[in-house]
């Protein structure tokens, strides 16, 4: 096997490794966000270190994509929470600018269009509700590996 070719599988390697580790954390992040409301250090950092295996300079960039829900998070802090923020930027970092934005884009669509389905059926079922909060992680998540392998 020449030089070139071991670089090679070494480098698939490493990105195959770091899809089912970003698979395995989204999951993770998912859980934990829908049972305490909250994305532990841990997970976001482990996502942020996983950018290693597979590192590209560009994606340094993918950090900036959390600055809107930062500063979402410091005009109303009671919703976004820093778990969410700190995992934004983690992703940025695994999977670069443009995807990141594209997969929130998704998962903040995905949490419009929940919203209004569960705001429909309390209507239809003329039950009152109060405010509504979800955790959204699991929505940040779905878009992510929809756009993973874009």
């Amino acid at each position: 096997m020449s030089k070139e070719s071991g670089t090679c599988l070494t480098m698939q390697v490493s990105s195959i490794i770091q899809t089912v580790l970003f698979f395995c954390l989204m999951g993770c992040a998912v859980y934990t966000d829908i049972k305490k409301r909250e994305i532990p250090a841990i997970i976001w950092s482990l996502v942020a270190l996983i950018s290693i295996l597979d590192f590209k300079t560009v994606h340094l960039f993918g950090i900036l994509v959390a600055l809107p829900l930062l500063i979402a998070a410091m005009m109303s802090p009671t919703g976004i929470g820093g778990g969410d923020i700190k995992l934004v930027a983690a992703v940025g970092l695994v999977i670069g600018f443009w995807k990141t934005v594209t997969g929130m884009a998704i998962g903040l669509s995905l949490v419009i269009i929940f919203h209004g389905v569960v705001k429909l059926f309390y209507r239809i079922s003329n039950k009152e509700h109060g405010r509504m909060a979800y955790p959204l992680a699991p929505f940040l998540a779905l878009g992510y590996l929809c756009i993973y392998f874009l």
